[in-house]
């Protein structure tokens, strides 16, 4: 099948069409060249059987009110062009995949697809004003949602940065470390969006592990072998990324609820077997 997707080069993107190629499909990359005009998005769109929406702009960084625009357009104004194309489409595909985040649900309490309550802070906004223009794809375009967890890669994105202090000797645990840290190995990922191209579920995209963060840092501490062990309080995070240390300090518990029912099975569904796929460790 011939596959559009939008943040084709960023690092979800490129796993992803990794995959897919590795499976048959043709992957159609959707760079910034194809959002000029809506003839150039419906060229570039031209006899794909689906599309999988990835673009936005890195949320692990200060929100400034320009960088919280750029968070929005980013999101909101590139899926607003992509359904706008895609409701013209002729034949069109049979499916529309549109990331959003976990970020959407409260920080308190354990949520699924089935229980979707939203939370209140700029995140939850942003993720619902994402889902909503997502929505506007016309009826007999099967829409799926996947709500993204942290992002797990051995040495890329997140994780990269997160380990750097452990692969020193020093484990880091986020304040008290009692918050949620949802998250997903990015091989699961790629293996849950292909699942969903062709299982009818808007889905969530985490791992089945109820993780704390002060569980993660010990099992990246054993895994390191780190032996200085630091917590760095809230109000440090607050002075460094402002109102972005939120997703810090606290974070949503998210169940792929609707991937467990219909069978998904998770290569890394807790955090040990993600660590296990590490390469150099300076365990005894």
């Amino acid at each position: 099948m011939k596959i559009a997707i939008s943040g084709a080069t960023g690092f979800i993107g490129t796993h992803l069409t990794a995959h897919l190629t590795g499976l048959g499909h043709r992957a159609v990359p959707l760079g910034r060249s194809a959002f000029r005009s809506q003839e150039s998005l419906a060229a570039a769109l031209a006899g794909c059987g689906a599309v999988v929406n990835l673009a936005g702009a890195p949320i692990d960084r200060r929100w400034s009110d320009a960088y919280k625009k750029q968070l929005y357009d980013s999101r909101i104004g590139t899926t607003r062009k992509l359904v706008a194309a895609i409701n013209e489409m002729n034949p069109a595909p049979k499916v529309f995949v549109s990331a959003s985040a976990v970020g959407y649900y409260p920080d308190q309490g354990c949520y699924d697809e089935y229980t979707a309550v939203k939370g209140t802070s700029f995140l939850s906004d942003l993720c619902e004003s994402w889902e909503r223009e997502a929505s506007r794809v016309v009826p007999g375009i099967r829409l799926a949602v996947a709500r993204f967890g942290v992002v797990l890669a051995p040495d890329e994105g997140a994780f990269a940065k997160m380990a750097f202090p452990f692969r020193k000797g020093i484990a880091v645990r986020i304040a008290s470390g009692a918050q949620i840290f949802a998250w997903i190995d990015i091989g699961d990922l790629v293996r849950a969006l292909t699942f969903i191209l062709s299982s009818d579920m808007l889905a969530g995209a985490t791992a089945p592990e109820r993780l704390t963060n002060a569980a993660f840092a010990r099992a990246a501490a054993r895994h390191y072998a780190a032996r200085l062990h630091v917590a760095v309080p809230g109000w440090a995070l607050r002075l460094l990324y402002g109102e972005a240390s939120g997703m810090l300090v606290s974070g949503p518990c998210a169940i792929p609820r609707k991937l467990l029912d219909a069978g998904f099975v998770f290569n890394a569904p807790e955090i040990a077997a993600f660590m296990s796929k590490l390469g150099k460790t300076a365990e005894k």
